[in-house]
């Protein structure tokens, strides 16, 4: 076992350590919470006071009003319980009481996510404002008959700009309760009657300024009291010391976290899924720290205001970020065994392709995680995606490149004309494809370069696939010098092709060793023929083999290659011979005398006479077929017979006119 898997092992031991420890200390905690509760219940003051909390009704102003007025009276006594016996139950049970009051308030307005903290200040205000104006004589409140079943109905609190409306659509259709536009007016109004008194049992200048300091069970009442009040004042509605509190708490964490990252990235094991499965412990150890530390934080400091927005927020944010980061590398993970469980060569299309699609389903998983996160802080987003019917055009002119590539790369897995591995020829390039993604297709060139070409562009190019050819041509022209004699050339060319009959890694059915032209510097040989392989650097091997051979043919021959030259020969010119000239002249004379010149073609007699006249193939090879005057002389004719003077010429001149009519007219002669 490797030092480092060891370490791996030592510190995801020491973290489970850690969340145990913090379990285990929250579970006493609450235990000795519900011990005193339960003391306080049975030996406590008051004790009347933590029966179930009033019912809140909405059916008309006035019974809005009354709920307001029982919520308050319920409210004041359990937060003057709570400082006596600072348990979690009258904890609970003062929060309550405080989400209550936001059952009287529409709230359709506020994101979901902000609704908590929302509550509790526009509460504080309320109780600010109708505990210094005074609640109106709820025998003059209209009730449920004074307004018609249809139509707007609203009743304003004399001397407040508060309204009490009824809610004409929604969950909560019907009901009176204390209008939206109370979460903005009423801050406003109460900075107007501050200075007035406030009416309550209790010791409280102002109860907007009262909540903000209540702390969870674990505070002592005493612990507060004793502060300083520069440490009460509000910051972002909030007092100062729980400000520093939260930081004293988020600056550890924060720190543990970096760490964590540094440590993960510095130990990546070996191997793509151990990789992947190293680094779900970032985002897993995210999510318990969320899930532990924020419920104690708005549990303890009981946060409220614009800090508490702020807080909810971006812990909101780290939530949804962390679970979109966690269920990315969870498919990615999955697709990751899916593709070693049936032993997928991790290089293959298969295997990218597969990746593709995990690739595709966590991010249709991202996208919906952070749809929700958006939805949850008040983004429009069922809005946004109606509206997309609008502006669809617009966005698919937008997306059309990522489209293409996307669809692209799916038409490269389902045609597969490359896979990953293979040698590829596209355009005026060539490499081994490395991988096939989402975007592009990344190929390694000869010079060990990485090109990226787009699917889209790549599916459409003519592609010359190396990998999938069944044999490997072996393509070359071999020149002869020109002093090279007609045998000495046939011996080349039967020792070459029998070299290649008898090469094992030569296909024998594709063999063409043939004397193909005469070039401008040498007797040429075309030679083609396909090498028994599918790998390049056995090709290779296979043609450097045969190449050699070929060179020890040649020189075998006597013969040598060609090379571009010029030859200067310097010799007494003995002229051109004149017999054999005269011969020819006289033959086309002849021709022409006779009306047989054989231009532009042949006369139709004279091709019936011609076809067949030569030997094919020549007389000395195993195919020809000797005559019995041939085999009676003792074998075969070992050249290629000349060209004989045709039985019917002779006959033309034998039968020709001893004279013949010339230009002058009537004057004859015999002809030469």
């Amino acid at each position: 076992m490797s030092k480092r898997y060891c370490f791996f092992l030592r510190q995801v031991w020491r973290l489970v350590v850690l969340i145990a420890s913090v379990i285990l200390v929250s579970s006493s905690l609450s235990a000795q919470e519900k011990s005193s509760e339960k003391g306080s219940r049975n030996t406590g003051p008051n004790s009347q006071a933590l029966g179930s909390v009033y019912p809140v009704r909405t059916e008309s102003p006035r019974d809005t009003l009354m709920s307001f007025d029982r919520l308050r009276e319920e409210f004041e006594e359990s937060y003057a319980l709570y400082l006596v016996h600072k348990t979690r139950a009258n904890h609970k049970r003062l929060v309550r009481i405080a989400q209550n009051f936001g059952s009287l308030i529409d709230f359709s307005g506020v994101p979901l996510a902000d609704r908590n903290t929302v509550t509790l200040a526009t509460a504080g205000y309320l109780l600010d404002i109708l505990g210094r104006v005074g609640l109106p004589d709820l025998d003059k409140v209209p009730d449920e008959s004074a307004f018609s079943q249809t139509g707007s109905a609203y009743y304003r609190i004399p001397e407040t700009p508060l309204r009490i409306v009824r809610i004409e659509d929604g969950d909560r259709s019907g009901e009176f309760l204390f209008g939206e536009h109370t979460i903005r007016v009423a801050p406003q109004f109460y900075l107007a009657i501050e200075g007035q008194p406030l009416q309550s049992g209790l010791d409280i200048k102002s109860w907007s300024l009262t909540i903000p300091q209540i702390s969870g069970p674990l505070i002592p009442s005493s612990f507060v009291m004793a502060l300083p009040d520069s440490l009460k004042n509000l910051w972002l509605d909030t007092p100062v010391w729980k400000v520093i509190a939260i930081a004293m708490l988020l600056i550890p964490i924060a720190f543990f976290l970096g760490q964590m990252y540094r440590w993960i990235s510095r130990n990546q094991p070996e191997g793509r899924l151990a990789s992947i499965a190293f680094r779900l412990i970032l985002p897993i150890v995210i999510l318990a720290l969320i899930l532990i530390f924020l419920p104690f934080i708005t549990l303890q400091l009981t946060l409220a205001g614009r800090l508490s927005q702020i807080v909810s927020s971006m812990s909101l944010l780290v939530f949804y970020l962390s679970g979109a980061w966690l269920l990315w590398l969870s498919t990615r993970l999955f697709f990751e065994w899916l593709i070693l469980a049936p032993r997928i060569n991790e290089q293959s299309l298969d295997a990218n392709f597969s990746r593709l699609i995990g690739n595709i389903i966590g991010t249709i998983g991202v996208i919906i995680i952070l749809a929700l996160y958006g939805q949850a802080i008040g983004l429009p987003i069922m809005s946004m995606i109606a509206g997309l019917g609008i502006g669809g055009l617009a966005v698919a002119l937008a997306i059309r490149p990522t489209l293409e590539n996307l669809i692209g790369g799916f038409v490269l897995y389902f045609d597969q004309p490359i896979r990953v591995g293979d040698f590829c020829s596209f355009g005026d390039q060539s490499g081994t494809v490395e991988t096939i993604g989402v975007r592009s297709t990344q190929i390694r060139a000869i010079d060990r370069t990485l090109i990226s070409v787009p699917n889209s562009q790549f599916a459409d190019l003519q592609l010359t696939n190396w990998a999938r050819c069944d044999q490997m041509m072996i393509s070359h022209i071999v020149g002869l010098r020109y002093e090279t004699d007609e045998d000495q050339l046939r011996y080349v060319l039967a020792k070459i092709r029998e070299m290649f009959h008898s090469h094992p890694r030569i296909d024998s059915d594709t063999i063409r060793v043939r004397f193909a032209a005469y070039g401008a510097c040498s007797l040429d040989i075309n030679i083609r023929v396909y090498a028994k392989t599918r790998e390049w650097n056995d090709f290779y091997a296979i043609q450097e083999d045969v190449l050699l051979r070929i060179y020890t043919i040649v020189k075998q021959s006597g013969t040598g290659f060609a090379f571009p030259s010029q030859t200067l020969y310097m010799a007494k010119d003995e002229g051109l011979d004149t017999e054999l000239g005269e011969k020819a002249n006289q033959a086309v004379a002849m021709w022409r005398r006779t009306r047989q010149l054989p231009f532009p073609r042949f006369a139709d007699s004279k091709l019936e006479r011609l076809q067949g006249k030569l030997h094919y193939p020549p007389p000395g090879s195993p195919d020809y077929n000797a005559t019995d005057e041939e085999l009676a002389e003792g074998g075969e004719q070992l050249s290629s017979e000349p060209l004989e003077k045709e039985s019917d010429e002779v006959e033309d001149e034998q039968k020709m006119p001893e004279e013949a009519e010339d230009d002058d007219g009537g004057n004859t002669k015999r002809p030469d």
